[in-house]
């Protein structure tokens, strides 16, 4: 998952790099479609990761 700048639309979204500069933007959310788009539209602002642990 990478933050990204689309077009000025800061998104958290899977990227999937696909052959002719082009990449794939995925959701988790099934009820958006996944966008091709060329590798120049975009921004990558970074990685996102999580991390969990339990405090007592």
């Amino acid at each position: 998952m990478y933050a990204i700048n689309h077009d000025g639309l800061l998104r958290i979204k899977i990227l999937e790099k696909l052959p002719g500069n082009q990449i794939k933007i995925r959701s988790y959310n099934p009820g958006y479609e996944d966008e091709i788009i060329s590798q120049d539209e975009i921004t990558i602002l970074g990685r996102v990761w999580w991390q969990s642990s339990i405090l007592n």
